[in-house]
């Protein structure tokens, strides 16, 4: 009976859309009457709240110039380099069934791996009335710009420091717990995630455990003062930790450079400090984390890894000023079209790698980046400047300029006749579309 219900709106849903688009014909319902909202996407819900069904989806293409350390494996080593490519293609289905349980799907194409895959599933159960239970494939709200939406941050990509983070990844399996009030949040989870596996560790998984407080002590309209802390615990159980980085620029290669990789961790554990506040079209924010592996290397001497870093990011928006949901504790869009947003970013970051820690090669992708002393630290600092135009709430139009540099590179190194730099720039453009 059930099953025959939820297919009877389903069916309904679909058969006004295919009405919508051919303006024509007649849909009836046996149950509640139908809401088709067509603003973003096609939402189809049933005026008593007890049904709904949601079609979505985003498109991030982005064109990228970069130089320097972060073009070490392209044609010409560490010379100019254009790449165009698709960052985000997704197409996303999500809804209500009987009022408290919740569900999403959604398939996603990214053209650094040439793939489409299911990367989100899940069920939510809302009828706790305390709290909001998912259970299966999802993104974890954690940290302040990695739990605002990947179409609404501030910069293209996100602060580097999240490349260091674990505690952010989605999960391959888990179950999250939510509260959220009127002004602050509460969140647990346990979580399987794509990690290296350790062949001795038999069939067991490994799996995480994660933990998010945000709290606004001061909300007035969209003037917004936030708070957030965050936990997490990776439990390797002698699997491989690594702490590496894009520092903010994606490409064709998808260079990485790895500080420090543990091939045998016994623990991993991380914390992030949030804070942010908007006064009228002023918004400040920034963040700070810390996260320490401990474990061996392949022939059993101990390898340590901590690493730690933050960014302080400033902006000013014109003609608009950004949402804010104080329970999820996250920003949003712009509230209302033809918004135009200028920002500034300072992020810095910093390894401690045991020398029995830090690869012979740094970049996974070609040879000849590799540390000036394995005794000392690694430290990626960056400065970003961009501006962001939203014409209409669909549609966002980036540009990001960006400045970084490593220090413990070892510059006196050759890559095909060229020396090895420890810097770059990249200027990166973005044109997005969200239904």
């Amino acid at each position: 009976m059930i099953r025959k219900h939820f297919a009877g709106f389903a069916a309904s849903a679909l058969a006004l859309a295919v009405s919508a688009q051919a303006f024509a014909g007649t849909v009836t319902t046996d149950g509640a009457d139908l809401v088709i909202n067509t603003k973003s996407g096609l939402e189809v819900a049933t005026t008593d709240k007890e049904f709904s069904f949601k079609l979505g989806g985003k498109l991030q293409w982005d064109a990228t110039n970069f130089d320097g350390l972060q073009a070490a494996s392209q044609n010409q080593p560490f010379d100019d380099t254009f790449n165009t490519f698709i960052r985000r293609g997704e197409v996303s289905v999500e809804g209500v069934a009987y009022t408290d349980w919740g569900y999403g799907l959604r398939l996603s194409y990214t053209d650094a791996e040439e793939s489409t895959d299911v990367d989100r599933a899940f069920i939510t159960y809302t009828g706790l009335g305390f709290a909001d239970v998912t259970v299966g494939k999802y993104g974890v709200d954690y940290g302040l710009e990695n739990t605002t939406s990947s179409s609404w941050i501030t910069g293209i990509e996100r602060p580097f420091m999240y490349d260091f983070l674990n505690g952010d990844e989605d999960t391959k399996f888990g179950v999250n717990v939510m509260h959220a009030g009127d002004n602050y949040g509460l969140m647990a989870q346990v979580g399987h995630y794509d990690t290296y596996e350790n062949p001795d560790n038999g069939n067991d998984e490994a799996f995480g455990y994660t933990l998010r407080a945000n709290w606004a002590p001061y909300m007035n309209g969209t003037d917004v003062v936030h708070l957030g802390a965050n936990f997490h615990s990776s439990n390797p159980d002698d699997d491989r930790s690594r702490a590496r980085t894009r520092l903010g620029i994606r490409s064709d290669q998808d260079d990485r450079l790895t500080f420090g990789d543990v091939r045998q961790a016994d623990k991993d554990t991380e914390w992030v400090l949030e804070s942010g506040a908007q006064f009228g079209a002023f918004r400040a924010q920034a963040e700070y984390f810390q996260r320490n592996i401990s474990g061996e290397d392949d022939l059993g001497a101990d390898a340590d890894v901590d690493v730690s870093g933050y960014y302080a990011q400033l902006s000013y928006m014109f003609n608009g000023v950004r949402k804010y949901k104080a329970g999820a504790g996250k920003w949003d869009k712009p509230d209302q079209a033809g918004a135009v947003e200028l920002f500034a970013r300072y992020e810095s970051s910093t390894v401690d790698a045991d020398e029995n820690a830090v690869p012979g090669e740094l970049n996974s992708n070609v040879d000849g980046i590799i540390a000036e002393d394995i005794g000392d630290e690694f430290t990626a600092d960056a400065f970003v400047v961009g501006v962001n135009y939203f014409p209409t709430p669909a549609v966002r139009m980036s540009l990001n300029y960006v400045d970084y540099q490593v220090d413990n590179i070892d510059t006196e190194q050759q890559i095909d006749g060229e020396d090895v730099q420890d810097d770059g720039k990249a200027i990166i453009g973005r044109l997005q579309y969200v239904f």
